[in-house]
């Protein structure tokens, strides 16, 4: 019956289209490697990082002149007229003569260059795009950081999967076994109702167990194969072997937290923006040149080298501007900075705290999930083997069906116990490989 079972989920398997692609990994860290490259989440977060480098650049540009190029033509349809005093042409006072002034064409070419000597709003500015591009940074490491758990997870899971695979198909297999020799004995009339109905029973409840291992272990290749950025029809091979005995991680010093740095660079972002806040109250001293020249004409002929004479207008200005008072909105909105700030240090200083108790927390998990995996492993093997003992002892006569039977449920219960000490020894083992990495 178990064969039967085994074919028709292998058949299911055999119905889908033929698999694009097929990736290998070795390890945890092939996975994570990979995931550097093809995860959309990581990917994304780079982007910002590369953003906030070119947004630090950029503000640095305004430390370099505002240089413009200008050019301009005037048609007077109508020039303006302006009463001017008749006493300036000898006329009576108190008498005004219509005049006008002005040629039809106006032309006018010139550029304006400006710098800023003084300007402590730019300054800080820069101050925050540099802590901006740091902030993006340790975002990435952060979103690293949680997308390398997302992908461990779901890669034990693959493992504990493939794990409870393999135990499954021995138990279906030894049930079977069982049941068939049961069914004899019923059919002999050797043994009772009840005894050949719990053997079924086994039966049944392992190649559930196993038709429940086999499709979890597809599901979970699959959301592996969406962390990774891959479809569907592409193909994942885990070449690592699970191995209770081996699921441990070296214990070695945990590199600091990516929340951390997040918390820290978010204070400087908050801290730079209170100080350029204040900065607006101070003035700004800037240096203009103007270079420009004007040319009148009454006919339209602007490319005209024997045209009027172009009149130039040169100039140099030292500007100094100060705002002294906008109604109160500059000091509200460094008081929103300052509070915005004290937010950020008291986010940091807990995230210290956070970051510390969860380190040893997990410190403790993983002994007690490695401790409690030594004791479920043991038990589990010497349930089988007193399943294998009592087996033996009931073909030679001396065990009874109903210890047989006994034996084989209670290695079904601490089989299960075994799987779910190795599923809490791996969550603990991948968090700890975690706070081991470098992000």
């Amino acid at each position: 019956m178990y064969k039967k079972v085994l074919n028709i989920l292998i058949f299911s398997l055999v119905i889908p289209s033929v698999l694009q692609a097929q990736v290998v990994f070795g390890s945890l860290e092939e996975v994570w490697v990979y995931a550097d490259a093809h995860s959309i989440a990581i990917k994304n977060a780079a982007y910002e990082t590369d953003k906030a480098r070119y947004g630090r650049q950029q503000s640095y540009m305004d430390f370099l002149p505002d240089v413009n190029a200008t050019g301009s033509f005037t048609d007077n349809t109508t020039i303006q007229t302006t009463l001017i005093p008749a006493v300036i042409f000898g006329g009576p006072e108190g008498v005004y003569r219509p005049v006008q002034f002005g040629q039809k064409y106006t032309y006018n070419a010139g550029f304006t260059a400006q710098l800023d000597l003084v300007n402590l709003q730019t300054w800080h500015n820069t101050r925050i795009a540099k802590e901006t591009e740091a902030l993006n940074k340790a975002a990435l490491s952060n979103t690293k950081k949680n997308t390398y758990q997302q992908i461990a997870t779901q890669y034990y899971s693959c493992l504990l999967n493939k794990e409870a695979l393999k135990l499954a198909r021995r138990s279906a297999e030894v049930a079977d076994s069982v049941f068939a020799s049961v069914n004899n004995k019923f059919t002999e009339g050797a043994t009772s109702l009840p005894n050949m109905d719990i053997a079924k029973l086994n039966s049944e409840r392992t190649q559930q167990t196993y038709i429940t291992a086999f499709y979890q272990l597809q599901a979970s290749h699959n959301s592996l194969k969406a962390l990774l950025g891959m479809s569907v029809t592409d193909s994942i091979t885990i070449g690592e072997q699970l191995q209770a005995s081996a699921a441990r991680s070296a214990e070695s010093a945990f590199t600091e937290d990516p929340a951390v740095r997040l918390a820290f660079h978010q204070s400087r972002v908050n801290l730079d923006k209170y100080k350029a806040s204040n900065a607006a109250a101070f003035p700004t001293l800037s240096l203009l040149y103007s270079n420009n020249t004007q040319q009148f004409d009454n006919t339209f002929r602007p490319f005209d080298a024997a045209g009027p004479q172009w009149f130039p207008a040169t100039f140099w200005t030292l500007r100094a501007s100060w705002n002294i008072f906008n109604g109160g909105s500059r000091w509200l909105q460094s008081q929103k900075n300052k509070i915005s700030y004290r937010q950020s240090e008291a986010d940091l200083e807990q995230s210290r705290r956070q970051a510390a108790i969860n380190d040893e927390n997990l410190k403790l998990s993983y002994n007690k999930a490695a401790a409690l995996l030594l004791k479920a492993e043991s038990i589990m093997n010497l349930s089988y083997d007193n399943y294998r003992h009592i087996s033996l002892r009931y073909d030679e006569g001396i065990a009874s069906l109903e210890d047989r039977l006994k034996a084989f449920s209670d290695y079904i219960s601490y089989q299960n116990q075994y799987l779910n000490s190795l599923s809490e020894m791996l969550v603990q083992l991948y968090n700890v490989k975690i706070r081991q990495q470098s992000f």
